[in-house]
């Protein structure tokens, strides 16, 4: 790393952290250098520049002493420890459809994973053709569904949900909205025998080209729950690719319909995951970051449930 260690930080990791977490996250943000050279000792690795994109993790791609290329993740102090169900969901897959876990120092909050190559994600890859990331996308859901681990640690849905149903009301955030999206997911979650341990942010970009297997996914939370919800992470990052778009609308009935078809699951239930899972994430937002919070909410209406 360069002696400028704080200053390599991509700017979105330093506002996220500091909003997030205040006084623990400048502690943190501080700290990083020295804990990024006790990992790069204890794993007999070079540590390199960090991803620019990463937002909410330190991600730097290392280099091992054999040489063998990983990536190096460091999780914040935040509140949730999401890194602990990360390390869990790669260790049961074991690199079955998403990267291997090498090492994992839970302490520090790190783990150290498999580098994909060249790793370029379904959107920068389909740039021009988003339609063809459906298919990669529906092959690599396939290959990572499996039962729900008997542990008790892993997180499930139904906690997600009911930390905003916890708070839901009163707050300023729209409780039309939030009495919808409670009430979709009361009703399509009692269907058990779709419940699995799932990635939890399945999306365009978190999954990305390999050498060993055409595409892997990267990035899981790790959480128990049906699988309406996540296929309704990549359908709702899927429309903020394509909202631009003048045809978005024939585009997400595309998707919708590709996806219902691979998994025998109604159209009409998907959109009703996507409206509950797109407005999961703007509380979310307006509860962790609520400075940067602009109503995105609103948007879960394209999905005309």
């Amino acid at each position: 790393m360069t002696n400028g260690f704080k200053d390599s930080l991509p700017s979105e990791l330093v506002a996220h952290v500091t909003s997030m977490c205040g006084s623990k996250g400048v502690k943190w943000l501080d700290e990083l250098g020295d804990v990024v050279r006790e990992l790069e000792q204890s794993w007999s690795l070079k540590v390199l520049e960090p991803f620019p994109a990463g937002e909410f993790n330190f991600v730097a791609p290392s280099v091992r002493d054999d040489g063998e290329l990983a990536v190096l993740k460091i999780s914040p102090p935040f509140e949730s420890i999401e890194i602990v169900g990360e390390a869990a969901f790669l260790r049961s897959r074991n690199g079955g459809g998403t990267v291997r876990l090498i090492a994992e120092d839970m302490g520090r909050r790190a783990i150290l994973i498999e580098h994909a190559v060249p790793g370029k994600n379904l959107a920068e890859l389909f740039t021009d053709d988003p339609s063809q990331s459906l298919g990669p996308a529906i092959e690599v859901l396939r290959s990572i569904l499996s039962p729900p681990p008997a542990s008790s640690e892993i997180k499930t849905l139904d906690e997600w949900f009911d930390g905003m149903r916890r708070k839901h009301p009163p707050t300023s955030f729209p409780s039309g909205y939030a009495s919808k999206a409670l009430n979709i997911y009361e009703d399509l979650s009692r269907d058990s025998d779709r419940t699995f341990y799932l990635h939890g942010d399945f999306h365009p970009g978190n999954i990305v080209s390999a050498t060993r297997k055409p595409f892997l996914a990267i990035d899981p939370k790790g959480i128990i729950g049906h699988i309406g919800y996540e296929i309704a992470v990549f359908l709702n990052n899927f429309h903020w690719w394509q909202e631009t778009r003048s045809d978005v609308r024939p585009r997400l009935d595309n998707a919708v319909t590709q996806f219902s078809d691979a998994f025998d699951i109604d159209p009409f239930e998907l959109r009703q995951w996507a409206f509950a899972q797109m407005v999961l994430g703007a509380w979310w937002t307006f509860e962790d970051m609520p400075e940067i919070y602009a109503g995105e909410v609103a948007k879960a209406d394209v999905w005309d449930v």
